[in-house]
């Protein structure tokens, strides 16, 4: 797996302009990536006025029908209401943030998903995390070769870095451990993805 680094110097801007807030609470309902893209979107644009389904669709690059399908199941759920807005409060309770740039990468459901569970679990001081890929798997509901290809995904558009680790039992057998997750600053992926589609139409960039 390809290894990349944490550039030393990279400036972090202030997350309450930048980022918006998710509940805790909401990996309990196991939704599916598309659901908790859709979900994640509102969050996104809840303090923005009532979106359309048309623009919905848009922000997560997903078909009008597939959206309606989606939010029909996040408010069977009481996840949203009425308004589109979402029913499942961060104010006042646990919570993490995610980048308001997330939807200008047209990441697959399963990938976003997965970087969404990595900054829930992720070191605040230094943006590391190591769970398992079966640990990831479990959390997200994916497939664990899913899990695994979204991971690659992440690397492959430098959202995260990836490094392997090992350690050595009583017995002093090498054993292969948990790979080390860094959460990369997501502008650089942002910035790489409009230089890829400078020329090109519709790209959003």
């Amino acid at each position: 797996m390809r290894r990349r680094f944490t550039p030393i110097s990279w400036p972090r801007r202030d997350p309450r302009h930048y980022r918006f807030a998710i509940p805790n609470a909401v990996w309990e309902y196991q939704l599916r990536p598309a659901e908790f893209v859709i979900f994640s979107y509102l969050c996104y644009h809840s303090s923005a006025s009532e979106p359309t389904l048309e623009e919905i669709a848009a922000g997560v690059h997903m078909t009008t029908g597939t959206v309606k399908k989606y939010m029909d199941s996040l408010s069977a759920k009481k996840l949203i209401s009425g308004d589109s807005t979402p029913a499942l409060k961060s104010k006042d309770k646990k919570f993490f943030t995610l980048p308001n740039e997330m939807f200008l990468l047209r990441l697959s459901p399963s990938a976003f998903v997965v970087y969404a569970y990595l900054l829930l679990i992720e070191d605040r001081q230094t943006h590391t995390c190591h769970p398992s890929y079966n640990t990831i798997a479990t959390a997200t509901g994916l497939a664990k070769n899913t899990a695994m290809k979204s991971i690659n995904t992440l690397l492959e558009i430098e959202l995260i870095a990836v490094e392997s680790s090992s350690y050595f039992d009583k017995r002093g057998m090498k054993w292969k451990g948990n790979n080390l997750y860094t959460i990369l600053p997501v502008r650089a992926a942002v910035d790489a993805l409009a230089s890829v589609c400078h020329n090109e139409t519709g790209c959003g960039l």
